[in-house]
This record gives C-alpha cells, sequence and structure tokens, in this order.
C-alpha cells in the first residue's frame, strides 16, 4: 500500500526535488575545498582515510565493482566506467537527473575512489523518452492492480460513510433533538453528515496507508476556506445573522418595526433577507447583517401607543381655557384611552404664538394609529374655530402706544361662542377603527411566495 502512495506523481515530484537537494550537499561533503596539503589526500572521502590500513583497490577492480553494480541497476545499465589512478569516469545517457545523481552517489561510495567525474547525460530523444514513459505506467499498473482489493475496500468505506450521511440526514432522531428552527435543523444535518464522511475518508486513508495525504490534503482546504471566507465575507456574515435573528426572534409577524429609518410591518424572515412591508404597501428587503447590527423599534410589541401633534394658539390668549377645550375633545375621540389621560402640555413659547403639544393614549388593537391622530387634529381645529381661539400665522405684530398706556386685550381674548360647540357631536363622525388594508395585502403575499420563514410564532422571544 505504501508503493501505491509512493508512486503517486505528486510523491515523485517532491521525491525529485528532495533528492537533488540532499546530493548537492553530499556534493558539497565530498569535494569540500582542500584547506592545505596534498589536493589528492584533501578530497578523499572519510572513507578512504578508514582504509588507509590495507591495500586499496586497484582500478580495474574499481571499475569492475561499478559496472557490475550499475549492470543492476535498469536505468544506469548504459553507464560506462573508467578508473585512471582512483579517479572515476562516468559517461553514457540515461532517461532522468534522478539516475544521473544516484550514479555518481554510487560511484562516491566505492573503496578507492578518489574523485568522480560525472559526464553522464540525460538522453532527450522521444523514443527513449516514449519507452521510459512506458515502462512507468505499466509498473504503476502492476502496482495497481496488485493493491486492487485494498482500494475496492477503501472505496466501499468511502461509499458506505455516504450512505450513512445521507441516511443519518434525512432520519427524524435528529429533527427531534434540535430546535424547530429549520435553519439550525439544515445546520446541524449538514455538520453531522459532514462528520460521518470525514470518518469515513479518515478509514479508507489509514487503510491505505495514506494518513499522511490527508493532512495535507485539510490543510490545503483549510487555506482555500480562508480564502473563500475572505472573498465572500458578507454572505457569510449574513447567514451567521440569520442563525442568531432566528434565535433571538427580535419581532414577529405583522408586526410595525423601524429598522434604522426604515419602517414597515414584518412579512418574513428568510435566510438571506428581512422582508417588510411600508404602509405604502411596498416591499422592503434588508441584509440580515444590517438587521441584526442595526436599532429596531417594534411598534406594536407593547399595544399601546402615544400620539401627539402641535398647535399654536395667539400670545395674548388666557392658555388655561384652550388647553382644557383641547382636553375635551381629545376625551370624547373615538379610540382615545382615559388611562393613561390624554395631556395639553405648554411646549414653546414663541415670537408670534404660543405651542401646545397635544398628547393621546390608544390601544392598537382597536384603534388605527394615523387615523386617531388625524382626526384628533382635525376636532382640536374645529373646536378652536367654533371658541374663537386664535391660532396666528407667524407675523410680528408692532403696538405704537405710550408707556403709560396698557396694551389692548380685548380684541384678541377668547370669546365665546354664540352657540356653545358639542363635541359629542361632531366626534360622532370620527372613524379610528383598525386599517387591515396592508395586513390583507401581506397575507395575501405570504400565500403566494414559498420562501422558508424563520420567524415562529412558538418560539421564545428576547
Amino acid at each position: 500500500m505504501r508503493q501505491v502512495f509512493m508512486s503517486h506523481p505528486v510523491f515523485i515530484w517532491l521525491s525529485l526535488v528532495v533528492a537533488l537537494t540532499l546530493t548537492a550537499g553530499a556534493s558539497a561533503q565530498i569535494l569540500p575545498e582542500p584547506p592545505s596539503g596534498d589536493p589528492a589526500e584533501s578530497a578523499m572521502p572519510p572513507t578512504m582515510i578508514a582504509a588507509a590500513d590495507r591495500e586499496m583497490p586497484s582500478d580495474a577492480e574499481i571499475q569492475t565493482r561499478l559496472q557490475s553494480i550499475f549492470a543492476n541497476l535498469s536505468d544506469l545499465a548504459a553507464v560506462t566506467v573508467e578508473v585512471d589512478d582512483g579517479v572515476v569516469f562516468l559517461r553514457g545517457d540515461v532517461e532522468n537527473y534522478e539516475a544521473v545523481d544516484r550514479a555518481g552517489d554510487l560511484a562516491a561510495r566505492v573503496e578507492g575512489a578518489v574523485l568522480v567525474v560525472n559526464e553522464i547525460r540525460r538522453d532527450r530523444s522521444v523514443v527513449s523518452r516514449m519507452q521510459s514513459s512506458m515502462r512507468e505506467l505499466r509498473s504503476e499498473f502492476r502496482e495497481l492492480a496488485a493493491q486492487a482489493p485494498l482500494l475496492l475496500l477503501a472505496a466501499a468505506i468511502v461509499g458506505l460513510a455516504v450512505f450513512a450521511a445521507r441516511s443519518a440526514g434525512r432520519s427524524d432522531w435528529l429533527l427531534e433533538r434540535v430546535p424547530t428552527n429549520w435553519i439550525l435543523q439544515d445546520l446541524a444535518r449538514q455538520l453531522l453528515q459532514l462528520a460521518i464522511v470525514f470518518a469515513g475518508l479518515l478509514a479508507a486513508l489509514s487503510l491505505l496507508d495514506a494518513t499522511a495525504l490527508l493532512g495535507s490534503v485539510v490543510g490545503a482546504l483549510g487555506l482555500l476556506g480562508l480564502a473563500i471566507g475572505f472573498a465572500t465575507k458578507d454572505t457569510v456574515e449574513n447567514y451567521i445573522a440569520s442563525i442568531l435573528l432566528s434565535i433571538r426572534q427580535p419581532f414577529r409577524h405583522d408586526e410595525f418595526v423601524r429598522i434604522d429609518e426604515v419602517e414597515g410591518k414584518v412579512i418574513r424572515l428568510t435566510s438571506r433577507a428581512t422582508v417588510l412591508m411600508s404602509l405604502d404597501g411596498n416591499h422592503v428587503r434588508l441584509p440580515n447583517a444590517k438587521v441584526y447590527k442595526a436599532t429596531i423599534v417594534n411598534f406594536t410589541r407593547n399595544p399601546l401607543r402615544r400620539f401627539e401633534f402641535a398647535v399654536g394658539v395667539d400670545t395674548d390668549l388666557d392658555l388655561q381655557e384652550p388647553r382644557q377645550l383641547a382636553l375635551e375633545t381629545l376625551t370624547a375621540l373615538p379610540g382615545v384611552l382615559e388611562n393613561p389621560p390624554p395631556a395639553c402640555l405648554v411646549d414653546t413659547l414663541g415670537d408670534s404664538n404660543v405651542v401646545l403639544k397635544m398628547q393621546g393614549w390608544i390601544d392598537q388593537r382597536e384603534s388605527d394609529f394615523q387615523k386617531t391622530r388625524s382626526e384628533a387634529q382635525r376636532l382640536i381645529k374645529e373646536a378652536f374655530d367654533d371658541a374663537g381661539v386664535v391660532m396666528p400665522e407667524p407675523i410680528y405684530t408692532i403696538n405704537l402706544r405710550r408707556p403709560q398706556q396698557k396694551p389692548p386685550r380685548g380684541a384678541t381674548a377668547l370669546q365665546p361662542p354664540t352657540a356653545p360647540p358639542s363635541v359629542q357631536g361632531v366626534t360622532d363622525e370620527a372613524d379610528t377603527r383598525v386599517d387591515t388594508g396592508v395586513d390583507e395585502q401581506i397575507e395575501a403575499d405570504r400565500k403566494a411566495q414559498a420562501d422558508k420563514d424563520l420567524l415562529d410564532r412558538n418560539a421564545p422571544r428576547e
């Protein structure tokens, strides 16, 4: 099995690089620069020095020894050897540079070799290269055929792991142990399938004695995943935000929310975006990453909501009378709650008027916010007109008088109406019922769209 792995092309190239590196180091050790003395003595390998106490082999013996060694090696059989006074000359053509280096290394190890002159050339002829390639292919096929049973067993293990992963992903026992959130169920299913397949691959590679390859593959996949993560940072961030939003459940269906500067009713929460419908009937899709980091205002979670608006009155009026009239009008308006009670506050003392701020509370389950606020402004305007309350324009009035004179107040004082206004009669016409037009459009949109929704009414909310 180790032989199959070592015959892999990638491993062959790595071995070639390592062999060249080792050969360069060995050559540097064999031929160091002679510091002093006789160059021949300095060039002798350490083995020659150790054998100096016995008779050195002759040139013929060295040549015969090397020729015998090269004859037993198919890739070095064509190499010729000549020895002259311990200097070995290697000549001939071989198939690759690895054979060149190996011939020189073998010659340097033979006892009696003082110096090796490697003149071997690589054979670049097409016929020779083709023959070499065919021999390597035949060798690969023979080794592959010898390891076929183990390869089949490893393939069976991987296939069994894939089948087990698919079966585990379709089983119901996993769904029973994970919350009903479908995105969490999909994530748990994918992680389980990945773990099963990885275990199968590990077992198969261990059987083939190639676990080192798995480490290389995992490292390469890690680098690839890191690069992809940087390239798709927004997509990954959006997916993680979808998971967190599905767990947090910051809003429900049909709730009216404001996300940063966008207002609308919630239609659905998908794995990519939060879909709202504005009060104008427009669809608004917000990326979940933006929603997760945004400031969310939920107007529906608390059914009680306060409306307010401002009304300017003349600066010369006694403010108590218009304030009392405004409170009576707001209290009589259908939909305005008695508790908390409505209020009329003096907000601003302007140059040309005094601004009164009207406030009232409604129950959004029974009254529409926009309608109630609109009717309140209309009724306040009509009540002030009937009572003679002046709501001046933003102008400046210049009164020329002597210092001892008192300013005339009768012209702008609050005059009692000819017939007191009937607040009840006016408010009977007010329509503050809940507007269901947008809700009906949202329900129709949900039925038409088949997107999975991450919002769950039964899930706990933050």
